[in-house]
């Protein structure tokens, strides 16, 4: 198999687990938003996620409680705070995961407020070089009225 081939199926393994690990098996109800939300729902698809379709907040989005909605590109805090309007769509005890670029300590503390305000708790957080991917489960409503 070629080293490029290789990669790519590790890759794949390695996102499927760490979905697996979020709780999103291959028939949870997905949303996948954002700039690359398309190629994100085909390659979903394509490694066999039933339920996967297309995230939108507004009048015309569905009522619909995913189970996880995925983020398809890196985001900024602006860019957090307008697709957590998708993210909220989220059914309690789901999860939103995205990827956040890693600027400065105050940036990732506005990213854990903008989360909270949400109504979700930083589950895992996984650093790179200059970005983290994040798993945020949504709190359960009885949680968030508390808080």
């Amino acid at each position: 198999m070629p080293k490029s081939a290789a990669r790519c199926t590790s890759r794949a393994a390695m996102l499927t687990t760490l979905l697996d690990g979020a709780g999103i098996t291959r028939s949870s109800v997905i949303r996948v938003t954002g700039d690359g939300a398309l190629a994100g729902l085909l390659w979903l698809r394509r490694h066999g996620y039933e339920g996967v379709g297309y995230g939108w907040s507004g009048a015309n989005a569905p009522r619909l409680e995913p189970d996880a909605v995925l983020v398809a590109h890196t985001c900024d805090e602006i860019t957090l705070k307008r697709l957590l309007a998708v993210g909220r769509q989220v059914r309690p005890g789901g999860v939103f995961v995205f990827q956040h670029r890693l600027e400065s300590e105050g940036c990732a503390l506005g990213i854990e407020w903008l989360l909270d305000q949400a109504g979700f708790i930083t589950e895992r957080r996984l650093n790179g070089a200059r970005r983290a991917l994040i798993i945020a489960r949504r709190r359960d409503s009885a949680m968030c009225k508390a808080a």
